[in-house]
């Protein structure tokens, strides 16, 4: 029987939250992806975002239209982080959102996203987007679930023209979402 995530916690990340969040976006994206792209792909991306020294940098909004990671804890242990900002001064984007592989499932996926669009509306968004790589029937269904709609696809970032890696772009107005 899954836990409840009620003892969960979404909170801004802290400098000492830097090697927790490498290793579970690193984990998270090599397990989610490793049937779905090439190799090379996943380690250029894990190495251009994951790495502690890029998130070290990123931990805070350092950024106009980056709003820093935000983490969920549960009894002192990081199981998940996520991240969005500013596009434009109505628009939000959702950077990413990955859990523990065991903690799936009990909502706090859900949790993270809801943080990241509480901050896209306290700034005014009216609007989010989130990228997700075509035949990631996991991430889309979530996405699905709370109110994304696929609207075009792009070549994912990174991808070289040789990987033909492409992305569902999937937007929803923030006042489509749940408000907890």
């Amino acid at each position: 029987m899954p836990r409840s995530s009620l003892t969960a916690v979404v909170r801004p990340a802290a400098a000492t939250d830097v090697a927790a969040i490498a290793r579970i976006c690193s984990t998270a994206y090599r397990d989610a992806y490793r049937d779905l792209l090439p190799e090379g792909y996943i380690n250029r991306s894990v190495a251009e975002f994951y790495s502690e020294t890029r998130i070290a940098r990123d931990i805070g909004p350092a950024l106009p239209d980056w709003f820093g990671y935000q983490v969920v804890e549960e009894d002192g242990r990081i199981l998940g982080a996520a991240g969005g900002g500013m596009t434009d001064p109505a628009t939000g984007e959702l950077s990413l959102v990955y859990l523990e592989a065991d903690e799936r499932g009990r909502g706090l996926g859900s949790l993270l996203l809801d943080r990241v669009t509480e901050q896209i509306r306290d700034a005014g968004g009216t609007e989010m987007w989130v990228s997700v790589f075509l035949g990631d029937s996991r991430g889309i269904g979530f996405y699905r679930a709370k109110g994304f709609q696929p609207m075009d696809t792009v070549r994912a970032t990174l991808s070289r023209e040789d990987d033909h890696i492409r992305s569902l772009r999937m937007r929803r107005l923030t006042a489509d979402a749940v408000k907890r």
